[in-house]
């Protein structure tokens, strides 16, 4: 949080990064919130924010704008086991062509342009892989995110079907995933240590309500 504050100052656009899991799961289109806890809420970094305020400014000039900005997912949390987790909320279905397009553009330009502000800010000596990582050698950023990087997709509680179910009970009993994630396999397999999906009610008892920050 210090770090991307420092890093939003420095360029010239102190903003708001930090909001609410409840906050950054709104669905703008349908004025709906996808995830309401039963547990509690967490501080979370806004991608969003970060992505439309700040780096679409540094790249295009004048005002916010979305239509420029880097694809970005909702949320961003570190855990006090040292892992970082891109999380995305989606008000429709697992099987839905969007969902999948989505979160697959959505990972892999925010996992770039994170970096990239990463790698300026380790040039500066204000940031450094290393002292996020338990391995006691060098560590590049690539390894880094298969190492550390979790993806999280949440679907709200209205949009879920037996698909959905079929793919959790396939996890939990470390099963072949159905093709229907198979979009899921591949984040897996080519960018992150996990790519997992929740509905909100999973997410809020399996997830939020047994997080602890870093």
């Amino acid at each position: 949080m210090n770090l991307l504050n420092t890093y939003c100052n420095q360029a010239g656009y102190p903003i708001q990064i930090e909001k609410t899991l409840h906050e950054l799961s709104l669905d703008d289109a349908n004025s709906v919130n996808v995830f309401t806890s039963e547990y509690k809420d967490l501080n979370s970094i806004s991608m969003d924010s970060i992505a439309q305020n700040v780096v679409a400014r540094i790249h295009f000039g004048g005002p916010p704008r979305k239509d420029v900005a880097p694809a970005s997912v909702d949320s961003f949390l570190i855990d006090s086991n040292g892992y970082w987790y891109f999380i995305e909320f989606k008000n429709q279905y697992i099987s839905s062509k969007k969902v999948k397009e989505d979160c697959v553009k959505k990972s892999y330009a925010n996992v770039f342009w994170l970096f990239k502000i990463l790698d300026e800010m380790q040039r500066k000596q204000l940031f450094s892989f290393d002292a996020y990582s338990s391995c006691t050698t060098e560590i590049s950023p690539f390894e880094f995110v298969k190492k550390y990087c979790k993806f999280i997709l949440v679907i709200g509680k209205d949009k879920v079907d037996n698909e959905l179910n079929r793919i959790r009970e396939a996890k939990k009993a470390k099963m072949t995933m159905p093709d229907s994630c198979r979009f899921l396999r591949k984040l897996e397999s080519y960018v992150f240590k996990s790519a997992d999906v929740y509905s909100a009610d999973q997410f809020d008892r399996e997830f939020v309500k047994k997080f602890r920050y870093s």
